[in-house]
């Protein structure tokens, strides 16, 4: 049984780690920011209830119901935040078609490229 509960341990740091990642991408995108929250939050709660819980099974479940859910919500949080940032981004490239401005590859203005 110890196994499990190390288990149950291991995958609570891991969407702990993966909810600071997400946080680090999202680069100011307020839908993946949620999901990143609510996964740092859900692996904490996780944690907590393997230490706090007296019966080990029920300490057991209730880590699994709430890292599972946690890992769906950045799952659906952070696709979200990539479709309204590919949204945005499509809008804003029509944008600039229609108002006749020259688009420069972002290799080029960066100055990566010197010229075409």
């Amino acid at each position: 049984m110890d196994e499990w509960v190390w288990g149950a341990v291991v995958l609570a740091v891991v969407l702990i780690g993966a909810g600071g990642i997400a946080w680090w991408l999202a680069r100011g995108c307020v839908l993946t920011m949620i999901g990143a929250a609510g996964a740092v939050i859900g692996g904490v709660v996780a944690l907590i209830s393997l230490a706090v819980l007296l019966d080990l099974d029920t300490g057991l479940r209730v880590a699994f119901i709430v890292t599972v859910v946690s890992g769906v919500w950045l799952l659906a949080w952070a696709l979200a935040g990539g479709i309204r940032g590919q949204r945005q981004l499509r809008a804003e490239e029509r944008a600039d078609a229609a108002s006749g401005a020259v688009v420069v590859p972002s290799s080029i203005a960066s100055g990566r490229i010197r010229s075409l």
